[in-house]
């Protein structure tokens, strides 16, 4: 079952990571792979940051080198940093939706969306303070 609200605040350039923990999976979800997105709204097709993990399959190409996501037996994690806030992607005083989905083999036709919410990013006083790149 997808879990929906999963809401969060970030700040301008922060460097942090993101983690799920998957309940309701009756096996490990170590060798699953997993696919993060987010973009202005669900119905949005355009993404600002995607991440993966390396094998994930794209309408049946490979998804390329855009990784970020680590799979664990009942959790994964997602890192972002200071690169995912350059230009035209993430960016201060903005709430973006995310979407979060796994899949037992890689591929978008098994896939399936585990969770999802509003993604907030704050300015921060410090980046604006010229402190962060």
């Amino acid at each position: 079952m997808a879990l929906l609200g999963q809401d969060f605040i970030k700040f301008d350039e922060d460097t942090f990571e993101i983690k799920f923990t998957i309940t309701d999976a009756n096996t490990s979800i170590a060798s699953w792979d997993a696919w993060w997105g987010v973009s202005s709204a669900a119905t949005d097709s355009t993404v600002v940051i995607e991440k993966a993990t390396s094998d994930w399959t794209v309408n049946g190409g490979g998804f390329g080198t855009t990784t970020g996501i680590t799979m664990n037996a009942t959790s994964l994690t997602i890192s972002l940093g200071q690169q995912d806030f350059v230009s035209g992607k993430l960016q201060a005083g903005i709430t973006y939706y995310h979407e979060l989905v796994l899949s037992e083999t890689g591929d978008e036709d098994d896939s399936v969306v585990v969770a999802s919410g509003e993604f907030t990013v704050n300015p921060s006083l410090f980046t604006n303070k010229g402190y962060r790149p």
